[in-house]
């Protein structure tokens, strides 16, 4: 707990009192952040992240990808079987361009990293990255040097080989846009946004935890 109050102390302006209606748009209007309705073969949340050409930085910010993830790992983490048995991550850089990379940034990668390393309660299982271009390497060379041991032992980097994606979760249990049996993606953000309401009050409960200021 006392890394998680320090990282949110550190990063005040990004997460102060943050609630799910200052992010109302971005979880709503654009289809960055999804998660899959069932979990996966091992009852762990698989929450997809598009990092290609569905991001449009200039209307939702690297910051604001931040602050949309700290929420969803609030959410999460009030299913009692998710805090047993953690998240996976699959980031999707499908038509990943230019574009892209210029709305990431040093600073970001710190943050994230710092977040997901040392203040997330959310147990991370597996980060996947798939349909990666070759400019995906300026992003990695960006993140690399950040990413400790831990993590790095569960990160997977499949490109468009879904099969080798399928060796860590099975196709019977991924959408036919990650080449698995389930139907493809027909909804988004805005279809689960209200069940973050759901939740506001133990979100705002958990905004009063942290240091005591002197």
């Amino acid at each position: 707990m006392k890394r998680i109050a320090d990282f949110r102390d550190k990063n005040s302006v990004l997460f102060h009192n943050l609630m799910p209606s200052d992010e109302r748009d971005a979880f709503t209007n654009h289809n960055i952040l999804n998660v899959l309705k069932t979990t996966d073969h091992k009852n762990r949340r698989v929450m997809i992240v598009q990092c290609g050409k569905t991001w449009d930085p200039t209307k939702v910010s690297s910051d604001q990808i931040l602050r949309m993830l700290y929420l969803i790992h609030l959410l999460a983490i009030q299913e009692p079987e998710t805090q047993i048995f953690g998240g996976v991550v699959i980031m999707d850089f499908d038509g990943l361009s230019m574009k892209q990379i210029k709305g990431l940034s040093p600073s970001f990668s710190l943050k994230l990293l710092s977040f997901i390393q040392d203040a997330m309660p959310l147990r991370l299982k597996e980060v996947h990255f798939v349909k990666q271009p070759f400019l995906f390497n300026l992003v990695w060379t960006m993140f690399k040097p950040f990413v400790k041991e831990k993590l790095r032992k569960r990160m997977f980097f499949h490109g468009n080989n879904m099969p080798a994606l399928h060796n860590h979760i099975p196709a019977t249990h991924l959408p036919k846009n990650y080449g698995g049996e389930q139907p493809e993606i027909d909804y988004s953000g805005a279809d689960w946004y209200p069940t973050m309401l759901t939740v506001e009050n133990k979100i705002k409960e958990w905004n009063t935890y942290g240091n005591i200021q002197k």
